[in-house]
């Protein structure tokens, strides 16, 4: 019976000893299109497209497409954004899944602030990364932009007090539909 394996990586990444990581080479793509703040691409290379993200508000978003728009939008007030990573356990299973635990620090940057400081906040986050599929169940092709090395995140869960960033950012139709336009968050 196969076992998982456990890799840890303190510190930010990337690095020698995070590129040693499969699952740790997918997040160093996924984290350098988020702190891009430019998501005008597709989802494809990072979501797979029957993902769920679970966001910190209670709202989960469902399919890659969703998930792509949501982030767009709530990181749309943004203009850099740097996810820097204080430690990181991936638990690699057998059946090719990678779960990732991973405590960051994100640092914001307003377009509406311009000059000023970032606003830093404290993060959790589980990422299930499992493998790559197209949108009519084509499989992996990074040159066609399906996955990265063969991955796509599955399944996203963050956890973090939006409090800081309640003034500056846009409410996503689901967070509507689920609490109204003047509730939750």
């Amino acid at each position: 019976m196969a076992e998982n394996s456990y890799f840890e990586h303190k510190g930010s990444f990337p690095d020698d000893h995070s590129r040693e990581n499969h699952a740790l080479r997918f997040m160093e793509h996924y984290v350098s299109r988020i702190d891009s703040a430019d998501y005008k691409c597709s989802y494809l290379p990072y979501y797979h497209p029957e993902a769920v993200f679970h966001d910190t508000t209670g709202v989960d978003y469902v399919g890659g497409p969703a998930i792509w728009e949501w982030i767009a939008g709530l990181f749309g007030p943004m203009s850099k954004i740097e996810m820097e990573t204080v430690e990181t356990l991936v638990i690699s299973k057998p059946d090719g899944t990678h779960v990732l635990y991973m405590e960051l620090m994100s640092h914001f940057w307003l377009k509406s602030r311009a000059g000023l400081p970032s606003i830093d906040i404290p993060r959790s986050m589980v990422f299930t990364l499992g493998s790559a599929a197209g949108e009519h169940g084509e499989e992996a092709d990074q040159e066609k932009g399906i996955g990265f090395e063969g991955l796509q995140i599955v399944d996203a869960r963050l956890y973090y007090d939006r409090s800081l960033l309640l003034p500056h950012l846009v409410k996503s139709k689901q967070e509507v539909e689920k609490f109204g336009a003047s509730g939750g968050r």
